[in-house]
């Protein structure tokens, strides 16, 4: 009975984000859509967090954030409408220079929560971007309008990935990565999986390594951070390591649980 309780609290849950998403779409303005998106996420922050932590029995160590929140009804607004997100990046020049001076490259990250608001700063300069995700249910859904008037190009995470990543950055494109996976027990436990399958295709490839992260500020601002590799192009088996290393780093940081590179079978990336 437990469960049949808890299927169908998260579908009501489901539900709410989705109409929420369609009414804050009808807003007139993208910025009034953003705008009353943070105070839905103000308003109901408190019960989803309750519901996440005593409703579906998570563990404490891995508690709701604003952040993941704000990301589910963003992600149902941007079904239906554009959403103009003020971002604010702390080094966006090492962006665009290493567009400049390699032409395309890997962007890799991990499921910060607002990842794809940084869609949005590449559309500001007119960089092309590719992510490789399966896209989800719905296309649209996945990330649509996120700061672009265009649908995403994506890869599927399947046998041919590695050549159509190669066709993109032969074109110049920026490909976009989340390299890190895990079960709702591995999260349970605290515990954070990435995948070493881009960072050897870089290496064998020779094709250069940028590390993106992505935050909400106490000010209500999603923050974009570009952090470069010790070894933007690793050379070795030894420049690789030292790099997988910076990335696990990176993202334990930002991430506050114990971060293990560990090859997925379920994941491409």
């Amino acid at each position: 009975m437990r469960e049949i309780i808890k299927k169908l609290f998260k579908q009501f849950l489901e539900i709410l984000i989705t109409v929420s998403g369609f009414i804050i779409s009808k807003m007139r303005t993208p910025q009034q859509r953003y705008r009353v998106a943070l105070l839905w996420v103000k308003w109901l922050f408190p019960l989803a967090a309750f519901v996440h932590c005593w409703v579906f029995r998570l563990h404490k160590k891995a508690p709701l954030k604003k952040s993941s929140l704000l990301k589910y009804i963003l992600s149902a607004i941007t079904r239906y409408a554009y959403i103009e997100i003020p971002l604010r990046s702390i080094n966006e020049q090492a962006l665009l220079e290493y567009h400049r001076r390699y032409g395309g490259f890997i962007l890799c990250t991990a499921h910060f929560g607002l990842t794809l608001a940084v869609l949005g700063l590449q559309r500001k300069h007119g960089l092309p971007c590719t992510i490789i995700s399966s896209g989800g249910p719905s296309k649209k859904a996945y990330g649509w309008n996120w700061g672009c008037t265009e649908p995403l190009r994506l890869i599927k995470p399947d046998a041919k990935s590695f050549i159509k990543v190669r066709k993109a950055i032969a074109n110049d494109e920026i490909v976009l990565v989340c390299c890190d996976y895990a079960s709702v027990e591995d999260m349970q436990n605290n515990v954070l999986f990435l995948s070493p399958n881009i960072f050897e295709y870089a290496h064998r490839a020779n094709v250069p390594l940028l590390f993106l992260g992505a935050a909400l500020a106490d000010d209500t601002i999603i923050e974009i951070e570009f952090v470069e590799a010790s070894h933007p192009i690793p050379a070795s088996a030894e420049e690789l390591a030292v790099v997988m290393e910076e990335f696990r780093f990176f993202v334990a940081q930002r991430m506050d649980k114990n971060v293990i590179f560990k090859k997925s079978l379920l994941s491409w990336v």
